[in-house]
């Protein structure tokens, strides 16, 4: 076999350009802290680590879904325990009112405060989540659920529309809420019915008129407004801990795919270090023997 000078050369130089090539690798790795610099380095490994980066893209969105759902519960369990509040009061003043020993000026006082209560009831009804979105006004969230016309009467704005979110296997919560399913018109005994602020309207005029049937009457309506509410209340409170008890599973599951996809992705820096040290010391090795080779040639060989 003969050996010529410029096969020894080329021998060395690609020996050196392959260290070379894998040290580079290994400084780069290190520089980024990821195994795979590009798919075509390992394409199964690539594609594994894509596949769990969407899982956990696909996590965090639901996540973020059902956190803005929480805020949004959140916000209408505290605007429904106050209107439970003031129907509350309403309910001690109505009592206070139906007593026939008050004169006509004391219900007239009465009737002032349900009023001032009235319009808070209506301030509730109309109250924003932190997205500036109103809470009771079903799918129509950038229009106010009730308004007041001229005429004093309250309507409601929103529509019935119910939109569920999923949170959990083969289970969902209701997101939006018809004003009218929380704010309940009232259905009395003779089987009429009479939305919830006509009802809290006439309930303050009959006080103010020193009518004591009726204000009986609102004093029953009352009574059913509150347990409507109070079902609200209990409906956002139980929807609370669904949402929360799935963002628990959706975190525990996010920590476990962020654990995989590092063993997958992240570089092992200790074994990336003592390879580099390695192929440093072939590099240095490699260098080494190319710089004796240069010195030789088949003519020195000869004249030896």
């Amino acid at each position: 076999m003969k050996i010529s000078t410029s096969f020894l050369f080329d021998r060395a130089t690609e020996r050196m350009s392959t260290i070379q090539n894998k040290l580079a690798t290994t400084q780069a790795q290190l520089s980024v802290s990821k195994q795979v610099l590009s798919p075509s380095d390992a394409p199964d490994q690539a594609a594994a680590i894509q596949r769990i980066k969407g899982e956990i893209d696909r996590q965090s969105s639901h996540s973020t879904l059902l956190k803005g759902a929480l805020n949004r519960y959140r916000a209408e369990e505290t605007s429904l325990s106050s209107a439970n509040d003031i129907l509350t009061r309403l309910k001690e003043l109505g009592l206070q009112a139906a007593n026939d020993t008050l004169s006509l000026d004391d219900r007239k006082s009465i009737a002032a405060e349900m009023k001032a209560l009235r319009a808070q009831l209506l301030s509730l009804g109309n109250t924003r989540d932190d997205n500036g979105n109103y809470l009771f006004s079903g799918t129509r969230v950038n229009t106010p659920a009730f308004s007041e016309g001229s005429n004093g009467k309250v309507v409601y704005n929103g529509d019935q529309t119910q939109t569920r979110i999923p949170a959990g296997v083969e289970r969902t919560v209701q997101y939006t809420r018809a004003g009218t399913d929380v704010f309940q018109r009232v259905v009395r005994s003779d089987g009429s019915a009479v939305g919830f602020f006509d009802a809290l309207d006439q309930m303050v005029a009959s006080v103010e008129n020193g009518q004591t049937a009726d204000i009986q009457q609102g004093n029953a309506d009352l009574s059913q407004m509150q347990n409507a509410l109070g079902l609200s209340i209990a409906q956002a409170g139980s929807d609370q801990q669904v949402v929360q008890s799935q963002l628990d599973v959706l975190d525990e599951t996010a920590l476990r795919l962020k654990s995989t996809l590092s063993d997958v992705e992240d570089l092992d820096y200790a074994e990336a270090v003592t390879r580099m040290n390695k192929e440093m010391m072939s590099m240095q090795a490699a260098m080494s023997s190319f710089a004796k080779i240069t010195g030789l040639s088949l003519f020195n060989y000869i004249q030896s």
